[in-house]
């Protein structure tokens, strides 16, 4: 916890404590998995440490979101069955005008925990109603299928798909160690520090997979 509330709390400086835990802990070599930031942290952790990585399996294929993504969406606009594979992966990806409208209304929060995350954090940590009204809207929203276009709808389906006492756990954790507004701290620094780095995270040899799963925040096509 001492750590975890510590001012710095960019994604490199995590990859380093993490090969750091795993070289106290006696593994010279282990295998990397993560998803969402972990999916970050384990791509940098990769590049910065390839002699310790045996592999990286990750759930979030954020190496899409480049030339690739681009050169997917103009074939994809003309060929829509030369790139996607299924009616509900064209739905989602197609046309990235909708794409890009959905992804506005679901990453409000990443763009408010990047810009102003440390002020608002101030009332998660003062008030359990402010904490309540963070989760309980990030968490459902996160865990409802992409396919639903309304906000409360989603919110109620991703209720139900995350569970009320997984909500609820998480806000104890939260609540009782007072970290929620340093949690917030990774999208500030990684939004200001360490984006250009990770655009340069090229791994070179470590062999990595990808879970590509249909209603992850990024979803890229085998294209």
């Amino acid at each position: 916890k001492q750590w975890y509330q510590r001012r710095v709390r960019a994604p490199a400086v995590i990859a380093t404590v993490y090969a750091t835990l795993m070289r106290r802990l006696g593994y010279a070599n282990y295998v990397v998995h993560g998803g969402d930031w972990g999916a970050i942290i384990g791509r940098i952790l990769t590049m910065m440490y390839p002699d310790q990585v045996l592999g990286l399996h990750v759930t979030l294929n954020t190496v899409s979101m480049g030339p690739r993504f681009a050169l997917q969406s103009i074939v994809g606009f003309v060929f829509p069955r030369l790139v996607y594979k299924t009616k509900g992966e064209e739905g989602f990806l197609h046309p990235i005008s909708k794409l890009s409208e959905r992804q506005y209304k679901g990453m409000a929060y990443f763009h408010a925990q990047s810009v102003i995350g440390e002020f608002y954090g101030y009332g998660m940590n003062d008030s359990p109603t402010g904490l309540i009204g963070w989760i309980g809207a990030i968490f459902p929203l996160a865990s409802a299928e992409k396919a639903f276009e309304d906000v409360n709808e989603k919110l109620r389906i991703g209720l139900e798909n995350f569970g009320l006492d997984n909500v609820c756990a998480n806000l104890v954790v939260f609540w009782a160690t007072r970290t929620a507004q340093c949690s917030m701290r990774i999208y500030h620094e990684f939004y200001w520090k360490d984006m250009d780095m990770y655009k340069q995270a090229f791994i070179k040899e470590t062999p990595v997979a990808i879970s590509n799963f249909p209603n992850e925040i990024v979803h890229s096509t085998r294209f």
